[in-house]
């Protein structure tokens, strides 16, 4: 019932956000001029764009208004709130506005007022001289009067193009005054007409629909709360009528007394009968006397505000219609809850019903106090809420006629089962004497024994199979005291059996007693009052001869013990586990995890792996394993008590054949030595392959690099040979240089080599110096020059002014930047700009060498120091490998660091941190 009351207040919560979103939009409207622009538009809305005057004496007319001083008390309608909505009010409302009518736009238009209940309006156009002329329109105009026949007040204008027209609008009326004013073009009214027409056709169809469906309904059925709804429809259909201007147009088009009070007359008519259907439908008087009498005295003041609107001004019974619809409907909205906690048949639709039309009466009063704006919500929220109201009564009827029907159906099954169970007791009589009969000779013949004795313990009557496991038959037993081994033992055995027949419980136990001839049996012994309400009715008991079961269970037990030794003296761990969860585990198997055997059974084993995943993970590969092939074997890591990881091989076997759910066997063998063996293995193993790795590099670099140089030296060596006698002394010179040339760079090949190697050895010396690092570095860029003539880069040195001396090792700074100034050209073929940046951050001096080369791939930056390796996009650009696995070494001497950018095909920034403690700035 909660589920059902919170899903309708939901509901309830969402239309009433629907709503007031749309009754509020116009609230939202930006304000607009006085002066509105006419062109060819099919209509335009005025009702934001007139300016006001209240009149309260109501004597003003329009030439007074046209005067200076009142025709500055003029003010325009306000941008938010009600806008052309003035309430409930005794003045008259002047409204004024300026059309700016376009060269070329239609002079014919029609106003229309689309509020029927406005009392009197009047319009005043002016003419091509000036002059104003006066139209009158309102309901108490007879409507064969009306210049356009229509639900609404239409009026015919007529504007001059080109030129702006004032017109002014005095409204005054006893009910709310409200002027949703919008102007059309004639053919673009009766189109708008079609909609309207046919929506409003369409309500009352639905209602005329409800008003002869429940009708036929009360015919069928008497049931007065059907002809009270069918009052109340009608009366809901007659404010309705007069509301949206239909009754005056088609039902009493000459009836102006009628149709000025009919709107609060229909409506008083229609909440008298709603009460009455709710209190009826409700049955209020019988379940809810308080809300019965509130209901009744809300009907009494509906009476009277149908008399006052039928006898007093408009006025009264508009305040009093407006006040009692919302104090009526909270009323019946309060009572719809109440009745569906106590889950009254049809109560739900009947509170969803009543919201809706809270909201509708609730939207209306704001409406015509003039707290909300006048637009199609707002001026027939009373039309929406009412129709939505009206079929959901309509649903509450019908599941009010279901739940009847379930009713008289629940009854009527009733009825039937208790014939049914008056039959079958009949039957059971006989019944009952033919089992009576039956279980005789059951428990006559039973194997086990039966006994009934008396509250004293005496025998009542004992079954034969009771003589004989005690050994008794032909003899006069009277208690069960002569086979008990002692007195002791019999009153010890009563006294329980005492207080378990006081609590109501069975009392069970096996206890070993002796037979009529003295030898001792095993028996079990089963027995409980006959009646828990009267004890004196005696005990009934089951007895069985258990001697053999004992013999076994103790000859188990000696076997269990046994295997129990041997399993616990076992090398291996030995786990017995059900779901996961640990039945038994032996001796070596708690040492191995540094648990005592007792804290491990019972518990989960999952503390015992290193992490939930771990464990899931095992747990999901072991049990497909164990499904498929029964047995499963595993290398894993376990967790002991201290937190320690150790490796283990796990063999696991199911109890029932491929059912892991049955229990498995594990068993547990620690091979953590072994792993640390093979880990061993593996990693001189890899160690192997990396000095075979380098020596097949090294091998290859320095065949190739010996090989260039050799072959350059053979063939000059050759020339001079030969030729060497005739050429020319330049030539023997060139000859000779490139001799020499050969050997510095297998020279140079050797000491790089060398070098590393005092590295790898960690015998690279190290002798810091004070060195001038600008001159030093000036050095280093021209020898790059040189060492590369016909490169095409700019290389530029950005020193700072505050780097200055410091101690460093020349030697190894040489092979530093060398290599890197090299590098930076060597690799930028396309030419571009080698920028060397020499700068202080904090105790570092920071040196970064940047050119616009070839790039590096970034896959392979991370290999970028080792020995040997060249990037896999230099081509068939020269070098050995060796020189970044140096620039490395000789920084790390320095204590130092270096970073590298780069992006393929954009260029490579390396950065080298050295630690400036001890340099200084320059003297």
């Amino acid at each position: 019932m909660r589920a059902g009351l919170a899903a309708l207040c939901g509901l309830a919560a969402r239309l009433l956000a629907a709503w007031a979103l749309l009754a509020g939009g116009a609230l939202a409207q930006a304000p607009a001029s006085e002066t509105v622009a006419i062109g060819r538009q099919e209509s335009v809305l005025l009702s934001r764009s007139f300016s006001f005057l209240e009149d309260r004496s109501g004597q003003l007319t329009l030439e007074d208004v046209r005067k200076p001083r009142p025709h500055a008390r003029f003010q325009p309608v306000a941008a938010s709130g009600p806008g052309a909505n003035f309430g409930l009010t005794t003045s008259a409302i002047w409204l004024r506005i300026t059309l700016q009518v376009a060269p070329g736009a239609p002079r014919d238009w029609l106003l229309e007022l689309a509020y029927p209940p406005l009392d009197r309006f009047e319009l005043w156009t002016p003419d091509a001289g000036g002059a104003y002329t006066r139209q009158v329109g309102g309901d108490l105009l007879p409507f064969a009067q009306r210049p356009v026949a229509h639900r609404n007040h239409v009026l015919p204008v007529r504007l001059e193009s080109g030129g702006a027209t004032t017109l002014y609008l005095r409204l005054n009326s006893e009910g709310t005054v409200s002027a949703p004013v919008r102007l059309w073009q004639p053919a673009a009214l009766w189109r708008h007409d079609q909609g309207a027409y046919a929506a409003l056709s369409l309500y009352f169809g639905l209602l005329i629909g409800l008003l002869l469906y429940n009708l036929l309904l009360f015919v069928a059925v008497r049931d007065a709360a059907y002809l009270v709804y069918v009052l109340f429809v009608g009366g809901m259909a007659l404010a309705q009528a007069a509301l949206t201007g239909l009754g005056y147009q088609f039902l009493w088009p000459g009836q102006t007394w009628w149709n000025s009070v009919s709107p609060p007359a229909g409506m008083a008519t229609a909440a008298t009968f709603g009460l009455l259907f709710a209190r009826s439908f409700l049955s209020s008087a019988a379940r809810m006397p308080l809300m019965d009498k509130l209901i009744l005295v809300q009907a009494g003041g509906w009476l009277l505000a149908l008399a006052a609107a039928l006898a007093l001004p408009y006025t009264v019974s508009s305040w009093m219609v407006t006040v009692l619809a919302v104090v009526s409907v909270v009323t019946l909205v309060g009572a719809g809850l109440v009745s569906v906690r106590r889950d009254h048949p049809g109560s739900r639709y009947f509170l969803l019903a009543w919201a809706v039309l809270l909201l509708g009466v609730f939207t209306l009063s704001l409406h015509n106090t003039g707290v909300l704006p006048s637009n199609a919500i707002t001026a027939n929220a009373l039309l929406i809420g009412s129709s939505l109201e009206m079929v959901l009564l309509s649903f509450a009827l019908a599941d009010r006629i279901n739940v009847s029907r379930r009713f008289k159906e629940v009854a009527q099954a009733r009825i039937a089962a208790e014939r049914a169970m008056v039959e079958a007791l009949s039957q059971s009589q006989e019944r009952l004497r033919t089992v009576l009969e039956e279980r005789e000779i059951i428990l006559e013949s039973s194997i086990v024994g039966i006994a009934f004795l008396t509250p004293s313990g005496r025998f009542r009557w004992a079954n034969k199979a009771m003589l004989d496991i005690f050994g008794a038959k032909g003899q006069q037993v009277s208690s069960m005291e002569p086979f008990y081994l002692s007195r002791e033992q019999y009153l010890q055995v009563g006294g329980e059996v005492a207080d378990s027949v006081a609590r109501g419980e069975v009392y069970e136990k096996e206890l070993q007693v002796q037979q009529y001839d003295g030898t001792r049996i095993w028996i079990s012994l089963s027995g409980k009052a006959v009646s828990r309400l009267d004890l004196g009715q005696g005990t009934v008991w089951v007895i069985m001869n258990i001697t053999g079961r004992k013999q076994l269970e103790e000859k188990l037990q000696a076997t269990m013990s046994e295997r129990e030794a041997i399993l616990n003296s076992a090398l291996v761990g030995i786990v017995l586990s059900v779901k996961r969860r640990h039945e038994w585990v032996n001796e070596k198997f708690a040492q191995m995890m540094g648990y005592p055997r007792a804290e491990l059974i019972g518990q989960s084993s999952r503390h015992l792996h290193p992490d939930e995943a771990a464990w899931q993970e095992f747990g999901a590969l072991a049990r497909a394993k164990l499904i498929e092939t029964g047995s499963c074997i595993h290398e894993l890591q376990l967790k002991r008590r201290d937190g320690e990881l150790f490796w283990v091989e796990m063999g696991g076997s199911c109890i029932r054949p491929n059912d892991p759910d049955s229990g498995v066997i594990w068993t547990l063998l620690d091979i953590t030595q072994r792993k640390k063996s093979e880990q061993k293995t593996r990693e001189a193993l890899e160690q192997q392959q990396a000095l075979n790795e380098l020596r097949s590099r090294f091998v290859a670099m320095t065949s190739h690099e010996f090989r260039t140089p050799l072959a350059a030296i053979l063939s000059a060596e050759e020339l001079l040979r030969h030729y060497g006698d005739r050429l020319p002394q330049a030539e023997r010179i060139d000859i000779l240089d490139g001799i020499s040339a050969g050997v510095q760079r297998m020279s140079r090949m050797m000491d790089r080599v060398l070098l590393l190697g005092q590295a790898d050895a960690q015998m690279l010396g190290f002798e810091p110096t004070r060195l001038d690092l600008p001159a030093l570095c000036r050095q280093l860029v021209e020898e790059a020059r040189l060492q590369h003539p016909g490169a095409n880069c700019e290389v530029l040195l950005e020193c700072a002014p505050e780097v200055g001396k410091g101690a460093y090792d020349e030697k190894l700074l040489r092979h530093i930047f060398g290599n890197l100034l090299s590098n930076a050209i060597k690799y930028s073929p396309g030419g571009g700009q080698v920028r060397f940046g020499v700068t202080r951050d904090a105790a570092d001096t920071v040196f970064e060498v940047a050119d616009q080369g070839i790039g590096i791939p970034a896959e392979e930056i991370s290999h970028l120091f080792e020995s040997f390796h060249r990037a896999s996009n230099v081509g068939s650009i020269p070098g050995t490998g060796l020189g970044l696995a140096i620039v490395k070494n000789a920084i790390e001497r320095h204590g130092g660091s270096i970073a590298v950018r780069s992006v393929e095909g954009e260029g490579t920034t390396f950065t080298v941190r050295l630690p400036s403690a001890a340099s200084s700035t320059v003297d």
